[in-house]
């Protein structure tokens, strides 16, 4: 979906990138993966502002809950963290070195919901985890047949939110890590030329 916005840097690259910028300044290394960080941010506002504020559709409205399936119970559903992970060697796939994650389980199945096109309507489910006044069981139940009146409502084909809020800060994000990338090249060439 979103892969005509990737841009790639070769592990080995990125790793040469790091040990130079320590060999002139640890520092630098650290503003490095700092300004790394900051490429998704352009994204994560994309996202942020594609998810509604308010339950998109009325079952969803706000209920407490240990689970926190319902919207903006455990989470705001607009809650998008970002994190920097330094890649592992790896010569045969790219490996992402920042992730976007959306935390408020409510938003991810509103976004998702209809993605699968299996439909297990009459059938029973597996036993999960459940909490019923401070008192964790088991349960299983016969699905009814709201799943589909869930997708109906929402509308729309999977993903309604995530990826096309993603989408629309591609260029921007591609700019940013041209930026970020093309200035640690520039400091570490100004380096080996002696300026």
């Amino acid at each position: 979906m979103a892969y005509e916005y990737e841009s790639q840097l070769a592990v080995t690259d990125y790793r040469m990138i790091i040990r130079e910028l320590n060999k002139i300044e640890p520092a630098l290394s650290r503003g490095f993966k700092k300004n790394f960080k900051s490429i998704a941010e352009p994204v994560r506002d994309g996202i942020r502002s594609s998810i509604p504020s308010q339950p998109p559709v009325r079952g969803m409205r706000r209920v407490r809950s240990l689970t926190g399936k319902t919207w903006n119970t455990t989470r705001n559903a607009r809650t998008v963290l970002v994190k920097f992970r330094a890649p592992k060697a790896s010569l045969t796939k790219a490996l992402g070195i920042v992730s976007l994650r959306v935390v408020s389980p409510a938003a991810v199945i509103a976004d998702m919901a209809g993605r699968g096109n299996s439909s297990i309507d009459g059938q029973t489910t597996q036993p999960y985890e459940y909490h019923i006044k401070g008192v964790k069981t088991t349960r299983k139940h016969k699905v009814n047949g709201q799943g589909k009146g869930l997708i109906k409502a929402l509308g729309e084909t999977p993903s309604r939110y995530i990826y096309p809020g993603a989408e629309s800060k591609g260029d921007e994000a591609r700019e940013r890590f041209l930026d970020v990338v093309g200035d640690a090249m520039d400091t570490i060439e100004r380096n080996i030329n002696g300026r």
